[in-house]
């Protein structure tokens, strides 16, 4: 069962923005470098614990990054953290091995191995469950690029941890379509940009795989689901110098305690939107990853609209 929230209002997150600065100042704990043994190596998360989810299990968002990224520079870009601060979650962030996820791909490889992060993220979310530092039915993923990718991979690999999903500029691919079958239920809210030419909008079939179109993904994901019917909403404007348009797909008559939607973003790039400035001092139009990577929506703060959506789900 769950209960729906609306989304949060433009002003309203500016409020927030306000204090921001404050939550810095009453929160209750430095962050924490987790640290596991696995595989022979040592792998790494950062652990946010707000003030008001210290003390008693609570719900986790495990955040992950693209490609030869670091989870302290998303930390900072992604403003998960200013969200968590205020409504009480525990964010993740974990760190890959040689920057990039093993998407059943093979790569990266540890040790002559190649790298078991299903095993990584088990173990994790298991020792967080027992430390009764996180609520066992509200752990959810969300990524960026190849981080997206290794939502889906948790999606499909620890559907009885995972209990909604948000991947962020990118689709599914095919190998993890095979490697999901028959698939389970799983709430699914999708960002993409129309004019992404890193992870194509429409896909694309390269020596490593094919990457499914954004419709494709919505689609698959659809049909596991149940939902039967769909309603398109156009999202307010908020800067006219801003060459993207936001508009929410959300497919309805699902299945109980599931969901699929998507943030589609006309003439959006590769990136993820934010409504304010990031800490790299880029702006709305001009996405941290540079400008090559095509327009950022000004219109959603991704990690609000993630977080509106994630706090409706919990596992059994």
């Amino acid at each position: 069962m769950f209960c729906a929230l609306r989304r949060l209002p433009f002003a309203a997150f500016l409020s927030l923005l306000g204090w921001t600065f404050l939550l810095g100042l009453t929160a209750a704990h430095a962050d924490e470098i987790l640290t596991y043994s696995w595989q022979g190596a040592d792998r790494t998360a950062i652990l946010h614990i707000p003030k008001g989810a210290a003390g008693r299990p609570a719900p986790v968002v495990i955040v992950m990054y693209g490609s030869d990224d670091k989870a302290v520079n998303f930390q900072k870009n992604s403003g998960f953290d200013a969200v968590a601060d205020r409504d009480d979650f525990i964010t993740l962030y974990p760190e890959a091995i040689d920057g990039a996820w093993n998407i059943k791909s093979g790569r990266p490889v540890i040790n002559g191995e190649p790298v078991d992060d299903i095993g990584f993220f088990r173990t994790m979310i298991d020792d967080l469950v027992n430390r009764k530092i996180a609520d066992g039915t509200r752990i959810y993923a969300t990524g960026f690029s190849f981080g997206a990718l290794m939502t889906y991979t948790l999606a499909c690999a620890l559907p009885d941890r995972i209990s909604a999903i948000a991947p962020v500029a990118s689709a599914i691919n095919e190998r993890q379509v095979e490697d999901c079958k028959p698939g389970h239920p799983m709430p699914v809210m999708m960002v993409n940009g129309t004019s992404d030419d890193v992870q194509r909008y429409d896909g694309y079939i390269r020596s490593f795989g094919r990457l499914l179109s954004v419709p494709e993904a919505t689609e698959y994901w659809r049909r596991i689901d149940g939902c039967t019917g769909e309603n398109v909403t156009p999202l307010p404007h908020l800067n006219p110098h801003d060459l993207t348009r936001a508009s929410l797909v959300q497919w309805t008559g699902c299945r109980a305690g599931t969901a699929v939607q998507l943030y589609r973003i006309e003439n959006g790039g590769h990136c993820w939107p934010r409504l304010a400035k990031s800490d790299t001092g880029a702006g709305n139009d001009d996405p941290a990853d540079g400008p090559r990577f095509g327009g950022c929506s000004g219109d959603i703060e991704t990690a609000v609209e993630v977080w509106n959506f994630f706090r409706q789900y919990h596992g059994a």
